[in-house]
């Protein structure tokens, strides 16, 4: 099987980034460049720069999935509900769930992308593995 387009993969990095941003941005007072919005978006470059130089990693593919599920349960889920252990007691608002619904929705394709991907890569590793022994 063919890796997950690199194109394919930025486009899901920068989706869940901006799906972050927008939630930020609507619900806190924060600006682009504060580090809460910034470090994201370092991460969500490296992880894409890693990606276009190795489509075919596992690990790269593997850390992607990771960085969207966190942001998904963490960002988009968790932090919305009031839970004791949280260092803050979020709104408990329509616009505050939905701000949240955008956040996690924008996980999503990153969420499913990666996941791909690091199946894909994966079953190659697998297969060259086998390979090797067999010769």
């Amino acid at each position: 099987m063919r890796p997950i387009p690199r194109l394919t993969m930025a486009v899901a990095l920068a989706i869940s980034w901006a799906s972050m941003l927008a939630h930020n941005l609507y619900e806190l007072p924060l600006s682009p460049v504060d580090p809460e919005n910034s470090g994201p978006l370092v991460v969500a470059v490296a992880l894409g720069l890693a990606y276009a130089a190795r489509p075919d990693s596992f690990l790269v593919a593997t850390l992607a999935f990771a960085w969207g599920v966190l942001n998904l349960v963490i960002g988009g889920v968790l932090s919305v509900l009031p839970l004791s252990f949280l260092p803050f007691v979020p709104e408990q608002t329509v616009t505050h769930y939905g701000a949240h619904v955008v956040y996690t929705l924008g996980q999503v394709p990153l969420v499913v992308v990666a996941y791909r991907a690091a199946r894909i890569a994966g079953a190659s590793r697998k297969r060259s593995t086998t390979d090797t022994v067999a010769r």
